[in-house]
């Protein structure tokens, strides 16, 4: 059977072979610009002589992950559907890919490959693309596996940790990304242990970086974490500029709210922007000089407060009142039994309540005292008419609970607000570098993908070397997929073009995702239909959006219409 789904004809005529191509011939085109099977292979090697180097294994892998992402044990069946010349192999090589081949090129790569091919892969894309890396942006994120890998000692461990999808029953790893700041293209990144702190991880990535860009002078972003006098000192003193998050704990901006709950201050508007996550919105960010200007170690604040952020502030905190609220209503109906009988007892679990909430100075909570009078035989056994009773006298108490709308009034001046630390000269405005860290979603949205379109969990290895390996691999596809999405709107911007109909029912689409752009090459195919006495082919027919986005992305038409000449 050759690299195509074959089906036969009716009444035995003939077979037709259909022959699929999708969009792995524009991802070849873009896997031999960067050169990468030659920096794999280059690193990569191996005594076994075989039919598929561990580069071309690993550049099919590329291919499925991009595309289909499928688990390793169904390569071989998902791979046979595929014209062979698609994803630059023989019918031979074709033959060869199965699960185990991949997993021996993914332990190669973890154990060979490393350092020197993300390096030489890293300056390749630079040059050729030519990547703006004046300032890079920094973000990690976990990967969760299930299982308990007991034999993950060498190297990352895959071992709990803190878990930013709130599951800290299973063991992850952590993986960081460093991406450019023209449309986040990756360009390194690390494979961390699942319990690494990310304030310890800076400082060896930025050495890497300074090695990689051959500068000092780059601006790098990052989120609060970074945001440590050890960190921001070391940046600093070899002359790197930074900009970051000021944590909440920090006691600037703890002091800084105070007086906001306090007094009033004077805001102007910088910046007004669509929302991002609020389709239909509109975001106002504003600046105030009444704030702290440095930070105790001496670099310069700025204060910000953002209208989206105030309303998601005010929403979180009566979200965040309704749960002690319903807490203590179930409380008040447990009064006078157990151990709820005593005004010390009652206090110790009102309180108990409220600081675990968190809203100790929102709610106030009254202990109602109310005497109850009851009879109480005094004989004991059947009762009977005429029995002595004696009265008794109790406490009894009721919980009225009600928010305190002075304190809930001076929280909203506080609503909103964030402060972002730098180390940038004067000259660099508040909007500039509001406008630096307002690029850091771009980031989240590379990881986005990792987890959702390119599905990097659950993996299907139990081999914790492999596993390393696989997540380098899902970074290749996330720099390809990168790659071709800003060469696509760098052409439309440069040749004015404001949307392009590559959506569902040939919608407009103004800002293509490479799932979105990979999507719309995903019939295209060849046919040929071989007779008792004939052979007829059926080349590729490419329609016009698809002519159009080959031609904005530089890819020649013939990477599609020559496949079938091969064959």
């Amino acid at each position: 059977m050759k690299a195509s789904l074959v089906r036969r004809g009716l009444g035995g005529r003939g077979t037709l072979e259909i022959h699929r191509l999708g969009p792995h011939p524009l991802i070849e085109h873009f896997l031999q610009r960067l050169d990468l099977l030659r920096i794999l292979d280059k690193h990569i090697h191996s005594n076994r002589t075989g039919t598929v180097s561990h580069g071309k294994a690993i550049c099919v892998l590329i291919h499925n992950i991009l595309v289909s992402r499928d688990p390793l044990y169904r390569l071989s069946e998902w791979i046979r559907e595929i014209d062979p010349k698609a994803l630059g192999l023989t019918e031979e090589e074709r033959d060869a890919i199965n699960d185990d081949r991949i997993a021996r090129a993914l332990d190669q790569l973890e154990d060979l490959g490393g350092r020197a091919v993300f390096f030489q892969l890293a300056l390749r894309s630079i040059k050729l693309f030519r990547l703006e890396t004046k300032r890079i942006h920094f973000d990690t994120t976990t990967v969760s596996f299930t299982g308990e890998y007991r034999s993950s000692k060498i190297g990352p461990r895959i071992q709990r940790g803190y878990s930013k999808k709130g599951r800290p029953d299973l063991k992850q790893l952590v993986f960081g990304l460093n991406v450019t700041s023209d449309n986040a293209v990756p360009i390194s990144h690390g494979v961390y242990p699942g319990n690494q702190a990310e304030d310890k991880i800076h400082k060896g990535n930025l050495e890497a970086l300074r090695e990689l860009l051959l500068k000092d002078d780059f601006i790098y972003v990052a989120d609060s974490k970074l945001c440590t006098k050890q960190n921001l000192k070391y940046i600093d003193e070899f002359g790197g500029k930074f900009v970051t998050l000021l944590p909440g704990t920090r006691k600037e901006e703890v002091s800084f709210r105070e007086k906001l709950r306090q007094g009033a201050f004077r805001w102007r508007p910088i910046l007004t922007v669509a929302s991002t996550k609020k389709p239909g919105q509109i975001e106002t960010y504003k600046t105030t000089s009444g704030g702290p200007k440095r930070t105790e170690d001496g670099f310069r604040l700025v204060w910000l407060r953002s209208s989206l952020k105030a309303e998601k502030d005010k929403e979180k905190r009566l979200q965040r009142l309704q749960r002690p609220e319903a807490a203590l209503k179930e409380l008040g109906s447990r009064l006078g039994r157990g151990n709820l009988r005593t005004r010390r007892q009652i206090k110790s679990q009102i309180n108990k309540i409220l600081k675990e909430k968190g809203c100790e100075h929102f709610l106030r909570v009254e202990l109602i005292p109310r005497v109850v009078t009851v009879y109480k035989r005094e004989r004991v056994g059947r009762p009977k008419s005429g029995d002595p009773k004696r009265r008794v006298s109790r406490t009894e108490y009721e919980l009225k609970v009600s928010r305190d709308s002075v304190r809930l009034r001076k929280e909203l001046k506080t609503d909103g607000i964030f402060a972002l630390v730098t180390n940038l000269p004067g000259k660099i405005s508040t909007r500039e570098i509001l406008q630096m860290y307002r690029f850091q979603p771009h980031l989240e949205r590379r990881f986005e993908n990792l987890k959702t379109e390119y599905s990097v969990a659950p993996v299907y290895l139990k081999n914790p070397k492999r596993v390393v390996g696989f997540l380098h691999a899902c970074f290749l596809s996330l720099m390809v997929a990168a790659l071709i999405e800003r060469e696509l709107r760098n052409r439309m911007e440069q040749e004015d073009i404001e949307s392009i109909p590559i959506y569902p029912e040939e919608r407009e689409c103004r800002a293509p995702t490479s799932p979105r752009i990979f999507e719309l090459f995903n019939n295209v195919d060849w046919f040929r239909h071989v007779g008792r006495n004939e052979e007829i082919v059926y080349p590729v027919r490419l329609l016009p959006i698809q002519e159009q986005v080959l031609k904005l992305l530089g890819v020649p038409k013939t990477v599609y219409t020559t496949q079938h000449d091969a064959n």
